[in-house]
């Protein structure tokens, strides 16, 4: 014996860790570089599709804001952020609803099929309300058609899992007059909490929580929300790591068992956690 493991043996761990699995939920977001590469693209929807064939049931949440850049720069627009969220006036709003619902949710579902899963666009689960971030002077400040998720709808995602089929949302929700744009992480997060899903897995531009954000052999493997906490108030979780830790928290505390950051840019980073004994990214539990 040479000590290393075969690939018998990556299946038979990875078939034991998928039974363990089978009838809960796992929600993926996926977003950053694990969208605007091709061959990233290809291996985390090969991940999705090798899952569900081992009897998991997963739902995908996805944003878009590099093509909606793409396609507002050749609108003539220009992007406004305020407190790094997307202003999303009605000019705006249309490409997003273009880009993300009829552009990239089917490329997705195809993408799938192409991999040996089943889908279908799910645009329509998710209702919200306008969000407003507070100002300096405290005042609530208007991001036009920017919504938060006020209800998943649960009842047909159950359904559409327990018909085998892997539900594709782009990060839009709807109230009264009509389409609201959503961060992809709160979204993902909101859809985890209502399904009272096994785990959320964000797929983003990062190893995970780094306790050096120069080495990358530093990545902290497991944290408890608390300890997350601490690592935000001393500096350690810093920068564009605190909103994706904050997005796990949502996850958490709106049911969801754990949250793992993972990265986007390894094609097959989702799988890691089941055919290797090293830890994939950073889990974040209660």
């Amino acid at each position: 014996m040479n000590g290393h493991s075969s690939p018998a043996d990556a299946l038979l761990r990875a078939a034991a860790k998928a039974r363990a699995l089978r009838g809960r939920t796992l929600v993926v977001k996926l977003g950053g570089s694990a969208m605007e590469e091709p061959a990233a693209t290809r291996g985390a929807l090969e991940s999705v599709a090798a899952l569900q064939t081992l009897g998991v049931r997963l739902v995908l949440v996805h944003g878009g804001g590099k093509p909606i850049d793409r396609a507002m720069a050749a609108a003539g627009l220009t992007p406004k952020k305020v407190q790094g969220r997307r202003y999303t006036d009605e000019a705006t709003l249309g490409i997003v609803v273009r880009v993300l619902k009829d552009e990239i949710n089917p490329g997705l579902v195809a993408q799938l099929a192409e991999a040996g899963g089943r889908a279908a666009g799910a645009a329509d689960v998710l209702e919200g309300e306008p969000l407003t971030v507070p100002g300096d002077d405290g005042r609530p400040i208007d991001l036009g058609r920017v919504g938060a998720v006020t209800r998943v709808g649960a009842d047909r995602l159950a359904a559409a899992l327990g018909a085998g089929t892997i539900p594709v949302l782009p990060s839009l929700a709807r109230d009264p007059r009509g389409w609201l744009n959503v961060n992809a992480d709160t979204a993902a997060a909101a859809v985890a909490g209502a399904l009272k899903a096994e785990a959320c897995y964000f797929l983003t531009d990062t190893p995970g929580v780094l306790r050096d954000v120069r080495e990358p052999g530093s990545l902290v493997p497991r944290l408890t929300a608390s300890e997350s906490r601490h690592l935000i108030a001393t500096g350690v979780i810093a920068g564009g790591m605190i909103p994706k830790v904050e997005a796990c928290f949502e996850a958490l505390a709106a049911g969801a068992g754990r949250a793992v950051i993972l990265d986007g840019r390894d094609p097959h980073a989702l799988l890691g956690g089941f055919v290797s004994d090293r830890a994939a990214g950073t889990e974040i539990v209660p």
